[in-house]
């Protein structure tokens, strides 16, 4: 049987945000932080794969310089 991170067991790696597969080690990771959602309670900041943080990290630079939660 495979291993699939929604059954929990098998793997101590953090997991993606976007694709909900652990990043190993050996995988470049970066966070991603958006205004809206500091504590990642909607899914959206977390910590990502590298491949699939470029579309959230160029959507979270966008929500992040509109944001009016800093004024």
């Amino acid at each position: 049987m495979d291993y699939n991170p929604k059954w929990g067991g098998g793997s101590n790696d953090p997991t993606c945000t976007s694709c909900h597969l652990p990043i190993t080690a050996d995988q470049h990771s970066k966070r991603i932080a958006f205004a809206n959602d500091p504590h990642g309670h909607r899914g959206l900041s977390g910590l990502y794969h590298l491949e699939c943080s470029k579309p959230f990290d160029t959507l979270a630079n966008a929500v992040n310089a509109l944001s009016f939660s800093r004024f």
